[in-house]
C-alpha cells in the first residue's frame, strides 16, 4: 500500500539522520496540500534541538526518490506534504476497474466472527422512527464489517413479553378484536391499553403475569399468540423493505428466565436484596442503583439484557458482540456491562454498545396512525409520495420502484451521514434534493456516470488505457482513499465516514463533469471514461455498504 511505502520512505530518512519516532500520515483535508502529510518534524524538533521547519527540510532532503511520489515539500510550520505521481493514479484507476465490486474491501477482520444486534422490535407495537434510525445504522455496520473480512451474524432481540404487551392484549380483548386482528389494530390497541392502564391496572397486571408464566388455554394467551405471529411477520416485512435480514432472533422471554437465574445465583456476591426486589448497586462504581428483579418477581430490562449476554455466549463462538442502541439507553448498558464484568469478565470484554442519536422531523407532514411517534412506514410512504410528485413535475414519468429507492436513500443517507451519538435532523424536502448532501444526489451522480458510460461504449472501459497526457484530477486524488475510509468506518463503527466521503467524491466528479468534455473523441476520452467508470464503481460500492440502492436511471 502506498501509505506504508511513504511511511517507510520517512522512516529510512529519519534513520540516516539518527532520529527515531513513530511516523503518522494523514490525508490533508485540502487537496491542494498534497495526498499525504506528516508532522514528524514537529514531533521530533524539540528532541533534535532544531527548528521544526528546518528539520522538515533536512528530512525531505534525505528521502529517497520513489516512482509513485511526484514531489515532496515542506509547508507551514514544518508539515511534510507528499504529492503522488501520474503513474500511481493511472494504475489505481485500472485497479478499481479490475476489483469492481470488491473495490474497497479489506481483511482487517479476517478470521473473526462478530455478532451485530440491531432493529430489536417491541412486538405488539409498530416499527417507529427510532427503529428506523437503529436499522439504518445497524444494517450499515453489518455490511461494512462484513466487507472488511468478518463473518457477521446479524441478530435481533424482540421484546415478546412485557407490561406493554399485556396492555395491548387487554385492549384487543376490550375492543373485541380478537377474531379480526390486524397489525393496524394491534397498534391502535397498544395506544388504547397505555391510555387505560391506570383505570384497569389489576386486570392488565394479571394478564402480564399470565403471559410471563405462559398460561396457555386462556383468552389472553390466544390473543397473544395470534398477535405475536402478526407482529413477527410485520417486522420481517418492514425490515425486508429496508434491505435487512437477520440470521437469528433471541426473544426476551428466553433471556428474562436466564437473566433471573444469573441474578439470583450472584446474590449477594454481585446483587443485593432490597424491599422484596433484587438490585445492583451501581453507585459503588460511579453509576446508579437499579432493579434487576422487581418485587413481583419479574426480571427487568436490565436482567433481560444480562440474560441475553449469557445466551449469546452459549449459542455462539465469537470475537465481539456489537449492539446498536439509542443514546437514551447509554447508562442502562453501562450498568449491564459493569454487572456482567463482575460475573463473567469476558461477557463485558467482548461486548460493545454503540449509541445513536434521535431523529427529528423539521418539514413535511408525516401522518402518525397512533397519534404519537411517527411510524417507519408512514415516513417512508410520505417521502416516496413526494418523490413521485417530483417525478411528475419534472416530466420524468412515474416509476414506483425508483421512487421507493429514492425515498429510502433520502431517509437512510440523512441518518448515516451523521456520526454515532449525534441527533439527526430530517427535512423531507431537502432530503430529496438532487444536489447537495443527500442520498438522491449520490444516486443521481451514479446514474449520470452510468449514462455516460453507455454512450461511450462501457465495454471498452475495462481495458487498460494510458491517460494520454491528461492532468491529474481531484477525482483521482479522492478515489484511491476509498479503502482507507471503509477501514476507518469498520474499526470505529462509524458509517458516516463513508457517507461524507461519497458526498465529496460526487461533488468533485460533478464539478469536473461540468468543465470537461468527456466524449470528445480525443486521445484522452478512453481514460476519462475509465475515470468515470471508477467513480461509478466507488459510488455503487459505497452506497451498497450504506444499504442504499443505485438505480441505473433517475
Amino acid at each position: 500500500m502506498i501509505h506504508n511505502d511513504i511511511q517507510k520512505l520517512i522512516q529510512d530518512a529519519l534513520e540516516t539522520l539518527d532520529l527515531h519516532t513513530e511516523v503518522v500520515l494523514e490525508h490533508p483535508s485540502d487537496l491542494e496540500h498534497g495526498d499525504f502529510s506528516s508532522n514528524v518534524a514537529m514531533v521530533l524538533a524539540k528532541e533534535a534541538g532544531q527548528n521544526p521547519r528546518e528539520l522538515a527540510e533536512k528530512i525531505v532532503s534525505a528521502i529517497k526518490p520513489n516512482e509513485y511520489v511526484e514531489k515532496t515539500e515542506v509547508a507551514g510550520a514544518g508539515f511534510i506534504n507528499f504529492y503522488l505521481s501520474e503513474q500511481f493514479f493511472t494504475q489505481k484507476t485500472h485497479t478499481i476497474l479490475q476489483k469492481a465490486e470488491k473495490w474497497g474491501a479489506s481483511d482487517i477482520y479476517k478470521g473473526q466472527t462478530i455478532l451485530i444486534e440491531h432493529s430489536s422490535p417491541n412486538l405488539f407495537k409498530p416499527f417507529h422512527i427510532g427503529h428506523l434510525v437503529n436499522n439504518s445504522l445497524g444494517e450499515a455496520l453489518v455490511r461494512i464489517i462484513s466487507f472488511s473480512g468478518a463473518d457477521v451474524i446479524p441478530l435481533s432481540f424482540p421484546s415478546d413479553v412485557s407490561p406493554g404487551i399485556a396492555k395491548a392484549v387487554w385492549a384487543i380483548l376490550d375492543k373485541n378484536w380478537q377474531d379480526e386482528l390486524t397489525i393496524e389494530r394491534i397498534g391502535e390497541a397498544y395506544v388504547h391499553g397505555v391510555a387505560e392502564y391506570e383505570n384497569h391496572k389489576e386486570e392488565i397486571d394479571a394478564i402480564n403475569t399470565s403471559l410471563y408464566n405462559k398460561e396457555e388455554n386462556t383468552p389472553q394467551w390466544e390473543v397473544y399468540t395470534k398477535g405475536r405471529a402478526l407482529s413477527e411477520k410485520y417486522f420481517l416485512d418492514i425490515t425486508k423493505r429496508l434491505g435487512s435480514h437477520f440470521d437469528a432472533f433471541i426473544f426476551e422471554s428466553e433471556s428474562e428466565a436466564q437473566g433471573k437465574r444469573i441474578v439470583k445465583e450472584n446474590t449477594p456476591k454481585v446483587f443485593q436484596e432490597s424491599d422484596g426486589a433484587i438490585i445492583f448497586k451501581g453507585s459503588e462504581y460511579g453509576l446508579f442503583d437499579n432493579v434487576f428483579i422487581n418485587s413481583a418477581g419479574f426480571g427487568t430490562y436490565l436482567a433481560k439484557d444480562l440474560g441475553l449476554l449469557s445466551l449469546k455466549f452459549t449459542k455462539y463462538t465469537f470475537d465481539a458482540s456489537v449492539t446498536v442502541t439509542d443514546i437514551e439507553q447509554k447508562q442502562h448498558f453501562q450498568l449491564v456491562k459493569k454487572a456482567a464484568s463482575l460475573i463473567e469478565p469476558q461477557w463485558a470484554e467482548k461486548s460493545e454498545y454503540i449509541q445513536h442519536g434521535r431523529l427529528a422531523l423539521t418539514s413535511g407532514k408525516i401522518s402518525s396512525r397512533d397519534g404519537g411517534v411517527p411510524l417507519a412506514e408512514d415516513i417512508i410512504d410520505s417521502v416516496k409520495e413526494r418523490a413521485l410528485v417530483r417525478m411528475r413535475e419534472s416530466d420524468r414519468g412515474e416509476n414506483e420502484e425508483t421512487a421507493e429507492s429514492i425515498a429510502l436513500s433520502a431517509i437512510k443517507y440523512a441518518i448515516v451521514r451523521v456520526g454515532m451519538g449525534k441527533n439527526i435532523i430530517f427535512d423531507l424536502e431537502q432530503s430529496l434534493a438532487l444536489e447537495g448532501d443527500t442520498g438522491p444526489y449520490l444516486q443521481y451522480t451514479y446514474a449520470r456516470a452510468n449514462s455516460l458510460l453507455e454512450k461511450g461504449n462501457a465495454d471498452t472501459v475495462a481495458q487498460v488505457y494510458d491517460r494520454a497526457g491528461l492532468a491529474i484530477t481531484d477525482i483521482e486524488r479522492l478515489l484511491y482513499r476509498f479503502p482507507s475510509v471503509v477501514e476507518r468506518a469498520a474499526q470505529e463503527y462509524e458509517p458516516h465516514y463513508i457517507a461524507n466521503y461519497l458526498a465529496e467524491l460526487a461533488s468533485v466528479y460533478n464539478t469536473w463533469y461540468a468543465h470537461e468534455q468527456v466524449l470528445d473523441g480525443g486521445e484522452t476520452q478512453k481514460y476519462k471514461l475509465a475515470l468515470t467508470h471508477a467513480v461509478a464503481q466507488t459510488l455503487k460500492n459505497g452506497l451498497q455498504l450504506l444499504s442504499i440502492d443505485t438505480p441505473a436511471q433517475m
